[in-house]
């Protein structure tokens, strides 16, 4: 009962009212695309559910600037940290208005790194999966799948595209996930076409640890946000930013480490207290891609912004603690296997990392040829024209 009050909360005021607007809206899309078929254009729109920093921005950019003439909108909230760099741009209307209901439902495409990237994600999952209706989006993704994504099945999602960064990650999606060729677009992702290396005569570490479902996810309404102090996450990545051996060698060679918990753990960062200077602690109004470009190493333990820095051939490792509890809570193994096919040294222990970290660091943070060929082997080629490519696939 408890869990079920707990899960009622989560209800807002715009769920029980999207019914109506969609209603009331109903008439006015289908006016809206007899005007726009009748003008002989496309209404495309795009959306993320945060700030203006994922492939949904950076394939909007593209088509601004390379296609201004594109009947092409960008949905987002006005108080958003990236508001202004959209606006600069154009076509820029408010996420969750009507106007963006409205083109949500007149759209020849909706066009989103995210699942949703819709005004009201429980009503908009109702008609999208359970109706079967308005199956016109284009998911460009978050980054590359590697597990066993069971939400994005197609059964799930009914996208009408699904954006591929790496040709292994299609053949997976295209075996298990029930999607047909002409669903699945293999083009690089839109924010690698501006990616790049500014790490040069930098000493920078960045840790990106991701999330974990059982603590605080949107499976899990009883956990307390001050009992994160409790688990292994915590203590295993509290204890190795305490670790004395690490702060006086990060101090001693001027390095400094960025700390950027995954989004949906950012709740939890005043529990992270560093001892050392040299530590720094993100919160998500940082824009991360600059941290992934200006940094020379990279700690997560299976976070998929790993693949931005591989992509770059800059040295990785993997801190999996808890890989038995990720696996059976989480996300089911799929086809990336990290001792086998990661793109680093995969360590067990807060001794071992440290460890890795100062021979990485002593070898001036050079990546190894073993790790280098297998970057190699998993990526396309790097020719920055990823946007180009999906924009191509779908007019």
């Amino acid at each position: 009962m408890k869990r079920l009050k707990n899960a009622l909360t989560k209800i807002k005021a715009k769920d029980l009212v999207a019914p109506f607007v969609f209603l009331l809206l109903l008439l006015p899309s289908v006016f809206l695309r007899i005007k726009n078929n009748l003008k002989k254009r496309e209404l495309w729109l795009v959306a993320e559910e945060g700030d203006a920093r994922d492939n949904g921005y950076y394939f909007y950019k593209y088509i601004r600037e390379k296609h201004p003439d594109n009947f092409c909108f960008y949905a987002i909230k006005p108080e958003s940290v990236g508001y202004k760099k959209v606006v600069d741009l154009g076509n820029v209307i408010k996420f969750g208005g009507l106007r963006h209901w409205l083109y949500y439902m007149s759209a020849d495409l909706n066009i989103s790194s995210q699942k949703s990237g819709n005004p009201c994600p429980i009503f908009w999952y109702f008609i999208h999966v359970v109706l079967g209706l308005y199956r016109n989006r284009v998911f460009l993704q978050h980054g590359v799948i590697k597990d066993d994504l069971k939400f994005t099945y197609q059964n799930k999602t009914k996208f009408k595209y699904f954006i591929c960064g790496a040709k292994r990650e299609y053949d997976y999606i295209l075996k298990n996930f029930g999607y047909i060729r002409d669903n699945l677009i293999l083009s690089g992702l839109p924010r690698w076409d501006t990616l790049k290396d500014s790490s040069r005569n930098n000493k920078n570490v960045l840790i990106m640890p991701t999330w974990r479902d059982w603590l605080g996810g949107d499976k899990n309404f009883l956990f307390e946000t001050k009992d994160i102090e409790k688990t292994d996450f915590f203590k295993c990545w509290n204890d190795f930013l305490s670790d004395k051996k690490l702060i006086e060698f990060i101090e001693d060679n001027g390095i400094t480490i960025y700390f950027y918990p995954h989004i949906n753990m950012q709740k939890f960062l005043e529990f992270f207290r560093p001892l050392s200077k040299n530590i720094k602690i993100l919160s998500k109004e940082h824009d991360i891609q600059k941290y992934i470009e200006k940094s020379n190493l990279m700690i997560t333990d299976y976070s998929s912004a790993v693949f931005d820095f591989a992509l770059l051939r800059k040295p990785v490792l993997y801190y999996q603690f808890d890989l038995k509890e990720y696996r059976e809570k989480q996300y089911p193994e799929g086809y990336f296997d990290y001792e086998k096919d990661g793109f680093g040294k995969v360590v067990k222990s807060k001794d071992a990392l440290v460890e890795c970290i100062v021979d990485c660091a002593n070898h001036n943070f050079k990546n190894e040829s073993s790790y280098l060929k297998r970057e190699d082997k998993f990526f396309m080629k790097n020719d920055r024209r990823n946007c180009e490519r999906i924009y191509e696939a779908i007019k």
